[in-house]
């Protein structure tokens, strides 16, 4: 095995032929080629700037954590049809959240409707959201009529078809 010199230190080790590197230097540990590489290519820091302030921030945000808009959209007055737009690929998951927090706000009870589960409950749609119209309103599709809470099993059914009758919220 030859002796070949680490580019960070300048100590000589041993390496097999087929490991000596002749383009991104040969190194004696894993450490000094990590001190070498992160002088060579230092990581990049606050490339961005804050719109409003101006203070160093990363490159993919625009505001810093002091001066986010922290607006609440009021998303009932949005239609099913501006969601899909807007949010094509998480228009299910962002109704979905939707329906849980309206639920929640409301006070419905948070256990299942048939069983009286209450460790875990699903707030599913007795209307499906597919079946509105698309000019249909947020506020309309999740309106607390048209939510139920179901434990994981009795939700399966009812999407299955198995469960065909829903008790009535209180």
């Amino acid at each position: 095995m030859p002796l070949v010199m680490c580019d960070k230190c300048g100590k000589k080790f041993n390496k097999f032929p087929s490991q000596i590197k002749k383009t991104k230097g040969n190194f004696c540990s894993s450490s000094c080629a990590a001190s070498f590489n992160n002088k060579k290519y230092p990581k990049r820091h606050n490339e961005g700037s804050c719109v409003s302030c101006n203070t160093g921030i990363s490159k993919r945000k625009i505001y810093c954590n002091e001066c986010l808009p922290n607006k609440e959209i009021d998303w009932s007055n949005i239609s099913y049809l501006e969601i899909r737009r807007r949010y094509n690929y998480q228009k299910n998951s962002l109704i979905r959240m939707l329906a849980r927090r309206c639920y929640r706000k409301l006070g419905a009870p948070k256990r299942c409707a048939v069983c009286g589960y209450s460790k875990h409950y699903n707030v599913c749609h007795r209307k499906p959201v597919h079946s509105f119209d698309p000019g249909a309103l947020i506020s309309e599709i999740n309106d607390i009529r048209n939510l139920v809470a179901l434990c994981p099993n009795h939700h399966w059914e009812f999407d299955n078809g198995l469960l065909l009758a829903l008790p009535e919220l209180l």
